[in-house]
């Protein structure tokens, strides 16, 4: 059975304060750190789920994840309220129709692109010497939950994972919103 070698893009919580605390000025790198934070606040949501959203009036986020969508079974959708941290930045960037807006009018793969350049030369410039891109933050906020010992089943169901159905007492567990929004907090609180 195939699998899938393990990405070493995960950054440090030190590293993830410097994004961001860092204060740009130029419009990319301000969208570099603000795309990558909302990610992490919004546990580790992919970028084609996050430009999909709609957030009007929205205080919490509801989503199938799109990589997933037609082969994951059972019940796909995750439900989580949306962090303060990430309203604050939502408000900048999402215009009247509830989509984020970034001013740009790229197709979303040469988006995807752009995005990622500007986030390793983001986190270049904060001084982090390793590959930084915008999955980063999903595997950085897993890491983080499971280092302040979240299970990692919840920390599965926050970032749009199955939960394994070869562990036989989650045939009797249900995960929700509650949970997800308990441990995405408790990440988040971490990085005070």
């Amino acid at each position: 059975m195939p699998h899938s070698e393990e990405r070493e893009i995960d950054i440090t919580v030190e590293e993830l304060k410097k994004i961001r605390d860092c204060n740009v000025k130029e419009k990319s790198l301000c969208v570099a750190r603000d795309i990558f934070m909302i990610s992490y606040y919004l546990g580790g949501i992919n970028l084609i789920d996050l430009m999909n959203a709609n957030f009007k009036n929205a205080s919490v986020l509801e989503y199938i994840r799109t990589k997933t969508a037609h082969t994951k079974r059972g019940d796909k959708r995750i439900s989580i309220t949306i962090p303060f941290e990430a309203k604050e930045i939502l408000k900048k960037w999402v215009n009247k129709s509830g989509k984020l807006e970034f001013g740009y009018k790229y197709s979303y793969v040469n988006f995807r692109n752009y995005i990622t350049k500007e986030i390793q030369r983001l986190a270049s410039l904060q001084g982090i010497d390793k590959r930084v891109v915008y999955y980063s933050a999903r595997k950085s906020f897993v890491q983080h939950g499971f280092e302040i010992g979240i299970p990692l089943e919840i920390l599965e169901y926050c970032i749009g994972q199955s939960v394994k159905k070869n562990r036989p007492i989650f045939n009797y567990v249900k995960f929700m919103r509650k949970h997800a929004d308990e441990a995405i907090r408790k990440v988040l609180d971490n990085l005070k």
